[in-house]
């Protein structure tokens, strides 16, 4: 019986993309700010 949430897969997978994309951007003098990682005491989307 597969019970799977096919939108909860979808979400799962977006987020592991999001964390390659954040983690791995290619090159760090192009990365859009939100995506960049928070000092000690901050607060981003990542």
């Amino acid at each position: 019986m597969n019970s799977r949430l096919i939108s909860l897969d979808f979400f799962r997978g977006l987020t592991i993309a999001a964390m390659i994309v954040v983690n791995d951007p290619g090159s760090w003098s192009y990365v859009y700010p939100p995506l960049r990682h928070a000092d000690w005491h901050g607060v981003t989307p990542t």
